[in-house]
């Protein structure tokens, strides 16, 4: 149960108060050490002679009889404690608008006899300034009488530091002095009613040098053991998640974590905070890795660059600027098969055979080929030409006046723009001039995007690109054109042809 701490006075808070006594389990001995909780103190005092009050002891010394803790689990009091009798340690959590505050609150607490009794067993305590870290707090408490932290109930209330109004946290929590601690160095005869956690749905975390070390934490359908240092190791080939075999879901390990070699289908998860079933992964069988994350999947990089994209994979920090993708067979050739669907894989790349595609490809901006494009077979790129999808239709004409007016050439290119396109040979080429060509087709010339060699990037410096298309539906008109006035010729032959014979019959010549 987390703390929230929100401005208006209806905000819901809720905290639990747990003390600790250094003492057995009741009704239990302890491994290794005496029932007699005088002599194991004794034990474990630093030396045995007379200690003033305010003297500060390990872990689990006579001051471990008055510590608390404000947490959303148990909270291990392992700091010594002030041994004045009606003094403890104060360890918790706090959220702030559903987030682990940062920052210093005031805390005001307060003992009562009973739940909802009306009368405080003594003076409220206020504990000012205290620094709440990542939602953490440690701070000592002193109460003026011991009955104020005899078995009995604590009422705390917070607000930011030197504010107006504190805050009541909804309800109260119990104080034990009869508590009970476990050894560090074991415990025996431990029955299932003795345990280390919450009692609720709440996360049990454990932290190193106040920082997060490792945790239990709560999710909806189970718990899931969380380790959160650098270079975790798992040693054993189990999933520390629900399922009487420890087979069901996944482990989460942090940044750096490693698994044995023989873990068939073990996962390792960098990073946290993990959050409830916002990114899950299960492993289902061996060499298994299934990823689920309704937010996409996002490989050295933190954000979508477009809101509909599922899948990025940006550059590495180190490097060139461009993102690799690379598919290695077992032979450790450079292949591999993308599929996306259940058929057959509709694209293959083959490190000697290049990029093979069998299902049609829609290329929404222009396709550029570095050297020649070939086909398995002879013909035309297919385009579309429905006469429904057409209009202004006319016949083209003059079509022998119009390629009259194209100039075809023969040309090498350049040596600059050679070394730019090593995969352009030296050779003569037969084209046109798209300068010229503009002139008898200016729609079929066009900016290509790229610049001459050497020259600023302008208007001017970017080299044209030229569709030949148009001169071949008009060499088509021309021809027609042609055979119409060779069929005008061949009559006009005839008909001189036939007068000539007429007049050398009559003239007898």
């Amino acid at each position: 149960m987390a703390c929230s701490l929100g401005s208006a006075a209806d905000s819901v808070m809720r905290s639990i108060v747990q003390q600790t006594q250094c003492t057995d389990m009741p009704g239990r001995a302890m491994a290794g050490l005496p029932t007699d909780r005088r002599n194991w103190r004794r034990l474990h005092a630093p030396d045995s002679g007379p200690r003033p009050p305010n003297h500060r002891t390990g872990a689990f010394m006579n001051a471990c009889i008055r510590r608390a803790a404000l947490t959303t689990g148990l909270a291990f009091a392992l700091a010594g404690a002030s041994a004045h009798a009606a003094s403890f340690t104060y360890h918790g959590s706090l959220n702030d608008a559903g987030a682990p505050a940062n920052g210093l609150y005031d805390l005001r607490v307060t003992p009562y006899a009973g739940e909802h009794a009306a009368a405080s067993l003594g003076d409220a305590v206020t504990l000012y300034g205290v620094e709440v870290r990542e939602g953490l707090f440690s701070v000592e408490v002193d109460f003026a009488s011991n009955a104020a932290t005899q078995d009995g109930w604590i009422g705390v209330a917070v607000r930011k530091a030197g504010g107006d109004d504190f805050v009541e946290l909804a309800g109260r929590s119990e104080i034990n002095g009869a508590g009970a601690c476990w050894s560090t160095t074991g415990n025996a005869d431990v029955g299932p009613g003795n345990f280390i956690g919450p009692l609720d749905n709440q996360n049990l975390i454990m932290r190193v040098g106040d920082r997060f070390g490792a945790g239990i934490k709560h999710f909806t359908d189970g718990v899931s053991f969380e380790v959160g240092n650098a270079g975790a190791y798992a040693a054993r080939a189990a999933a520390f998640n629900k399922g009487l075999a420890n087979a069901v879901d996944s482990f989460a390990g942090g940044s750096s974590a490693t698994v044995d070699a023989a873990h068939s289908g073990s996962f390792i998860w960098g990073g946290r905070p993990f959050v409830d079933d916002a990114s899950r992964v299960h492993t289902g069988g061996a060499n298994q890795f299934v990823v689920y994350s309704d937010g996409g999947f996002l490989n050295n990089t933190s954000t979508l660059p477009v809101g509909t994209d599922d899948f990025v994979i940006a550059p590495r920090a180190g490097g060139d600027s461009d993102p690799d993708l690379r598919f290695v067979t077992r032979g450790g050739v450079n292949n591999g098969r993308i599929y996306v669907s259940n058929g057959n894989g509709i694209m293959q790349i083959s490190a000697t055979g290049g990029v093979h595609v069998s299902n049609p490809v829609s290329i929404e901006e222009g396709l550029k080929v570095e050297g020649t494009a070939t086909k398995s077979t002879a013909g035309a790129w297919q385009a579309n030409s429905d006469g429904r999808i057409k209009q202004d239709v006319a016949r083209v004409e003059a079509a022998l006046d119009t390629l009259a007016r194209v100039q075809p050439v023969t040309f090498r290119y350049t040596d600059a723009y050679r070394e730019q396109h090593p995969e352009v040979p030296d050779q003569r080429y037969y084209n046109v001039i798209a300068q010229q060509f503009a002139d008898v087709f200016p729609d079929a010339v066009t900016r290509s995007g790229e610049y001459l060699p050497g020259e600023a990037r302008s208007a001017e410096n970017e080299i044209l690109q030229v569709d030949t298309y148009p001169a071949q539906i008009v060499t088509i008109a021309a021809v027609q054109e042609l055979a119409q006035k060779n069929a005008k010729l061949e009559a006009m032959v005839q008909r001189l042809t036939a007068r000539i014979a007429r007049l050398e019959a009559d003239g007898g010549e």
